[in-house]
């Protein structure tokens, strides 16, 4: 299994690359519902639910953004591997 670093320096060589983080995102008990985090997700992977909002894994890249915004740290992130997206022309 290749690590974020490994993967950086295949994207380096490429013309076209994207590394994209793998692995979930949940919201606890302790959301205030805020709106913080689905204001802030670049893929809209989160959505306004009754008491707290859902993720949509399908959408998710892990990216981490909503659990930087997240005031009470309700958001956890388990990253499992780095996936690279490459294009060589």
């Amino acid at each position: 299994m290749g690590t974020t670093s490994d993967a950086l320096e295949v994207a380096s060589v490429a013309s076209v690359a994207r590394v994209v983080s793998s692995g979930t995102v949940r919201v606890d008990e302790r959301c205030t519902a805020c709106g913080n985090c689905l204001i802030t997700c670049p893929t809209t992977a989160l959505r306004p639910a009754p008491g707290r909002p859902t993720v949509i894994d399908a959408r998710c890249t892990s990216c981490g953004a909503c659990v930087e915004v997240c005031p009470v740290d309700a958001i956890t992130e388990t990253i499992t591997e780095p996936v690279i997206e490459v294009e060589i022309p």
